[in-house]
């Protein structure tokens, strides 16, 4: 029995239509394998329970999806279009990040020094961003991305209004978070949306605050280039752990214990 079409607004151009599954990240960046997924009811509920750790879901079951991470985002045409403009250049991206992970992986390291020659940033930020929407509904409120993503070739992008930060994921959990509001002491609230996911992490700020500094490597300059602008790109991307399912929060499992510890010291 064929599956019945799966009917929605597209995420991208905002027409109702038959919408296609997109893996996200995209399925040639490490994202072909089945993965537990939780609901938000079920990561409260662990959060909630004082006797289990932060990253242990041992006790529910969640739901297994054979495919790999991601959902029923784009149409046909925003998928495809997305798909050939841009997932080549990022998986170029993220492969050249595994693999400088792999000549690292017997070593102890809190950033990754690398060098990427004959990349197009355009291609890559664009692809990054598309990710952001896919899992964001309304284009997180601002129209203007529907123009900028769907013209390869459109530079015109909010560049005080969005902060893209990137970071090496490591730890427990893997994110894909939409967009959350936090307090954050002597800064205020921030408005964030991450993925991370191996072997690399993504963060975007919705208006920061000029004084919040974000653990992560900043690159929304790659956004500065054209299309077909290919160069070489020198970065320093640091190492953070993702051991709770909140985004932005990077402690290690030793922190996070502290902290537990310290509460129950408390109470």
């Amino acid at each position: 029995m064929s599956r019945k079409p799966i009917i929605g607004k597209c995420r991208l151009c905002g027409e109702t239509k038959k919408l296609t599954f997109e893996h996200v990240p995209p399925e040639t960046t490490f994202n072909n394998y089945s993965v537990h997924i939780l609901s938000g009811e079920q990561v409260i509920k662990q959060v909630s329970n004082s006797n289990s750790l932060p990253w242990d879901f041992s006790e529910f079951k969640g739901k297994i999806q054979q495919r790999g991470r991601g959902g029923y985002y784009l149409c046909g045409d925003c998928n495809s279009k997305t798909g050939q403009w841009y997932v080549p250049e990022y998986s170029k991206f993220v492969h050249i990040i595994h693999s400088a992970l792999q000549e690292a992986k017997e070593k102890e390291f809190g950033a990754l020094g690398i060098k990427m020659k004959g990349i197009k940033p355009l291609p890559i930020f664009k692809q990054i961003m598309t990710l952001f929407c896919d899992i964001n509904e309304g284009m997180m409120g601002d129209n203007s991305l529907k123009d900028y993503l769907l013209d390869r070739t459109s530079t015109v992008f909010n560049r005080e209004r969005y902060h893209l930060y990137m970071h090496i994921h490591s730890g427990a959990v893997e994110r894909m978070n939409g967009i959350s509001v936090q307090f954050v002491g002597g800064v205020g609230l921030i408005t964030l949306s991450e993925i991370s996911t191996y072997p690399v992490g993504f963060t975007l700020y919705i208006d920061k605050p000029e004084i919040y500094k974000p653990e992560g490597v900043e690159i929304t300059l790659f956004s500065d280039f054209n299309y077909d602008d290919e160069g070489e790109v020198e970065i320093i991307i640091p190492k953070l752990e993702s051991n709770i399912f909140f985004s932005g929060d990077y402690r290690t499992k030793k922190e996070i214990e502290n902290t537990i510890q310290e509460n129950k010291d408390r109470q």
